[in-house]
């Protein structure tokens, strides 16, 4: 290296024949001077350079994040099974399920399109087939529309009467969705599952002083994981010993354990409030979210585009926003709608109350409840 370096400086000497400045003082000295500068500055760059290819090579930046790979191929997605749990009120309960049950499956068909749907009942296979031939219009569409797909799983121990407990456990060691009757998917889930991540869960509302803007604890009516995730097993493991009755507590629980796992490169992944449950329990929330405007104009149908282009779905999203109803929420960043108080509106939840688009609700089902109509599942005009 040194020959090189004497090499490549030797140009510096002035060769005969080139026009040479010759200064007024002692130029020799100068000139041995400015060489022996250059010559010095040359050798500490270069052993600069030499030494940091020992400090801090290319593979000891990669182990310290400096060029930390984006890719979660490796990672694995989270499958794509669904879950519920349909557990006896008492020894006499019977199997039956409203119209927003099937509107629930028919959605997480639609928009997930699962491998399997578990679920998770102690009602026994001779009560669920007489259910299915003797019961209502709906309970039998939930029992057997999508017959091939269902699987009910009978297996549940007494201490497992605690639908809490229970939907830890029966999603635990396949992995997937496991969802809340009163959860609606709203659009695919395909970006959320293949993120990367093991197990992603989002908040909801902080409580009723936090004027319901507020990110509270992890939503467990819905959430997602990958069979045997840190998150599923910690809740497994420790949710019977930290349950104390109070069903805000076992939430906050379940929160601290997913917070704790956040650092953890693709352990957990926690969603705002607006991801699975953009409204709440109050009644601030729920009359606005179910009851129909029947006074007012109804929502315009939105404009559709065939365009795989985000600047052109965006495009078209502004637009219909900008001709939506005063009184309509927006439900643009929701993936699942976690409705809260289903039951106490059952009434407004039917296909002719939603596909006339006049409660926030028939907005936010619209496009599932007009697939339904179109597949023959049911009539516009049914109100039961």
């Amino acid at each position: 290296m040194l020959d090189q370096l004497r090499s490549y400086y030797s140009f510096l000497k002035p060769q005969s024949g080139v026009y040479q400045y010759m200064p007024f003082n002692n130029a020799p000295t100068n000139r041995s001077r400015t060489r022996i500068a250059l010559i010095t500055g040359a050798y500490i760059i270069a052993a600069l350079s030499v030494s940091a290819l020992f400090v801090h090579p290319v593979e000891k930046a990669r182990q310290y994040g400096t060029f930390q790979p984006t890719d979660t191929s490796s990672h694995g997605s989270i499958p794509s099974i669904v879950h519920y749990v349909q557990i006896k009120k008492d020894e006499k309960s019977v199997l039956k399920f409203p119209f927003s049950s099937f509107l629930n499956i028919c959605a997480a068909v639609l928009y997930i399109k699962p491998e399997r749907i578990y679920i998770h009942t102690d009602f026994t296979p001779s009560e669920i087939s007489e259910a299915g031939e003797k019961g209502d219009r709906w309970t039998k569409s939930v029992i057997n529309t999508f017959a091939d797909l269902v699987i009910w799983n009978q297996h549940i121990n007494a201490i497992q009467h605690k639908s809490d407990f229970l939907r830890w456990e029966a999603v635990e060691k396949t992995g997937g969705i496991y969802m809340d009757w009163d959860v609606f998917p709203l659009r695919p889930l395909t970006p959320l599952l293949t993120t990367g991540f093991a197990f992603i869960g989002g908040r909801h509302y902080g409580g009723a002083g936090e004027h319901s803007g507020i990110n509270g604890t992890i939503n467990n009516g819905v959430f997602m994981t990958k069979p045997n995730s840190t998150m599923a097993r910690i809740v497994v493991r420790e949710q019977h010993a930290g349950f104390n009755g109070e069903w805000a507590a076992n939430l906050q629980s379940m929160t601290n354990v997913a917070e704790r796992l956040v650092p953890i490169p693709y352990e957990v992944l926690i969603l705002d409030r607006t991801a699975f449950a953009p409204t709440h329990w109050f009644r601030d929330s729920t009359d606005p979210l179910f009851q129909p405007n029947d006074d007012k104009p109804a929502s315009p149908v939105p404009e559709r585009t065939n365009s795989t282009g985000p600047m052109e779905i965006y495009e078209v999203a502004i637009k219909n926003r900008r001709r939506r109803a005063e009184w309509e929420m927006d439900f643009s960043s929701t993936y699942m709608l976690h409705a809260f108080a289903l039951g106490e509106y059952h009434k407004y939840v039917n296909p002719k109350t939603i596909l006339s688009r006049k409660s926030n609700f028939g907005i936010a089902t619209y496009d599932t409840v007009r697939h339904m109509a179109d597949m023959g599942y049911v009539g516009e005009h049914d109100e039961e």
